[in-house]
């Protein structure tokens, strides 16, 4: 046979695979059940005796309820389907791990989501402590030593400066708070924001992308325009009508931009099943009396997976950085700790950049504060872009044809 692309090529067909999918009971929807029966005895639990604490002083909020949901749904919908097919996922592992860069990229988003759900053991909410404002971080001094400064003071009376110390490896802001349990509370809300948007508006997206690619006509059009409606409303609008009634709020703001943002990814789906439904074996399987469904799960989506994928990845990048956003413009819950808020603490955004020299504390005599949340998001979004650019091409099912 020829290397040429347009080759016929026929493929292993695992039997056993297509007859579990036809049972009821499956692996996945089984541990979505128990997933959602212990979610929802912990909410019972939590309504009707006493206040959970989930993990550590992690006390449940709605949007716990949500992020714990979207757990139990990946978890069925992810880790499950990944453990049954280790083979697949192993070669699309090392198709991604190829280069060093998404490696440390893979890595990053590895340790960001153990830090995002296990921060309030590792980082457990310390108290205000103002005695020890503006801390700088290990190896650096600051002009800003606060009421006590825990490291060396060096410096004549009126000029002296406080080194950093291992009591704060990081630095502090103005109230005190280490800056590592800063960080790793926004990497938590950015972990929200990814669970909820992978496990509830993706699926959403591509489910409609393919009935209206597959189904055309009436279905086609109703749906489409619907998403050309909802792409014309501006999800912050949402927020803000929300804010007004509610205040400032996480769920809220998932909400919100969840409902009107996913309109992009259902039209690209759409497209690229246009494309497929016309292919050979669609055509041969439909001829064959398979049902949509059948169709979907085993000839559209498997083969969408390269636009699906990269739009997946750029969508959460894209929820991270509008949450972070609105956080930096103070519409966001101060106990939550987005790493935009405390962005916009450390360079005193509410200061007009002509008074940030007179201001009490100028953003750069306290750098740390900003800057190490601003590392962290910008080593969450681009993370995001590489790991998804690598996930398409690793599972693109044209990639074996074309080696």
């Amino acid at each position: 046979m020829s290397d040429n692309d347009d080759s016929p090529r026929f493929e292993t067909v695992d039997w056993s695979r297509i007859d579990r999918s036809r049972r009821i009971v499956t692996p996945q929807r089984v541990t979505l059940l128990i997933g959602i029966t212990l979610v929802g005895l912990l909410y019972l639990y939590d309504v009707m005796y006493a206040h959970v604490y989930t993990i550590g002083e992690w006390r449940a909020e709605p949007v716990d309820w949500v992020f714990l949901l979207a757990v139990a749904t990946l978890v069925a919908y992810g880790i499950v389907p990944a453990v049954q097919h280790r083979d697949t996922v192993t070669r699309v592992v090392e198709g991604v791990g190829a280069k060093l860069s998404t490696k440390l990229a893979g890595g990053y988003l590895l340790v960001l989501v153990v830090i995002g759900f296990f921060a309030p053991i590792l980082f457990p909410n310390p108290g205000l402590a103002f005695q020890h404002a503006f801390h700088p971080p290990i190896g650096f001094t600051s002009e800003v030593t606060g009421v006590e400064c825990l490291g060396a003071v060096t410096g004549e009376i009126f000029e002296q400066r406080c080194h950093g110390t291992w009591a704060y490896p990081l630095g502090t802001n103005e109230r005190g708070h280490p800056m590592g349990f800063l960080v790793a509370s926004g990497a938590r809300v950015a972990l929200y924001v990814m669970a909820i948007t992978a496990a509830f508006v993706i699926p959403a997206a591509a489910a409609v992308g393919v009935i209206a690619g597959l189904r055309g006509g009436a279905v086609d059009s109703l749906l489409m325009s619907y998403v050309d409606v909802q792409l014309s409303i501006p999800a912050i609008v949402l927020y803000f009508i929300g804010y007004t009634y509610w205040g400032p709020s996480l769920l809220v703001l998932l909400l919100a931009f969840g409902l009107l943002s996913w309109g992009g990814i259902a039209r690209l789906v759409r497209s690229e099943v246009l494309q497929r439904r016309e292919d050979g074996h669609v055509l041969v399987a439909r001829s064959l009396g398979a049902s949509g469904t059948y169709l979907a799960k085993r000839h559209i989506l498997p083969n969408v997976t390269n636009t699906l994928v990269p739009a997946v990845f750029q969508l959460l990048a894209l929820l991270v950085l509008f949450e972070a956003g609105v956080a930096f413009l103070g519409y966001h819950e101060l106990q939550t700790y987005s790493w935009g808020g405390i962005i916009s603490e450390g360079i005193n955004a509410e200061v007009a950049a002509e008074m940030q020299t007179r201001a009490p504390h100028p953003a750069y005599k306290i750098w740390w504060v900003a800057t190490l949340p601003a590392l962290a998001l910008t080593a969450t979004i681009l993370s995001l872009k590489l790991v998804g650019d690598e996930f398409r091409d690793a599972m693109d099912p044209r990639r074996g044809a074309n080696r």
